[in-house]
């Protein structure tokens, strides 16, 4: 059976995020023990908005999923921490400004800043992260997605 167009966005969303250099790339997994030098980022399924079909039933059904992606750097030093976090949310901002429908799977994505927090651990450098929510429009067969 083919896969949801849900599922086919959330994975060609996880494929160009792939193409970070230097950076890991996770779907729905916890935060690991360590972090890779070129940052985390974990792409959660998010949650999907209220299907609306077109007017008369005709046509397919309208959905949004607003898709969670949680971006992560640990280094100690506070204005290397900083400017890694920023350079890694760069990339991923141009990553979805490239090619906002997905290879046409979706009418387009929009995204804003997220909302970030600087953690202490013990033991080890400090971690930078924050989850940047990115809305998704697209048209499904079915209210499944």
């Amino acid at each position: 059976m083919p896969a949801t167009k849900t599922e086919q966005i959330l994975d060609a969303l996880k494929t160009r995020l792939e193409t970070i250099p230097d950076a890991t790339v996770e779907r729905n997994s916890v935060v690991p023990e360590k972090i890779s030098t070129g940052g985390l980022l974990i792409l959660r399924d998010g949650t999907p908005g209220e299907p609306e079909q077109a007017l008369g039933g005709f046509g397919g059904v309208y959905c949004r999923q607003e898709a969670e992606i949680d971006i992560t750097i640990e280094d100690g030093d506070a204005t290397s921490r900083d400017a890694a976090f920023d350079a890694l949310l760069q990339m991923v901002g141009s990553i979805l400004d490239a090619d906002p429908t997905l290879g046409g799977l979706a009418f387009g994505m929009t995204y804003g800043r997220p909302e970030i927090d600087t953690e202490a651990v013990v033991g080890a450098p400090a971690i930078k992260a924050g989850t940047l929510i990115v809305a998704i429009e697209f048209e499904a067969d079915t209210a499944l997605g």
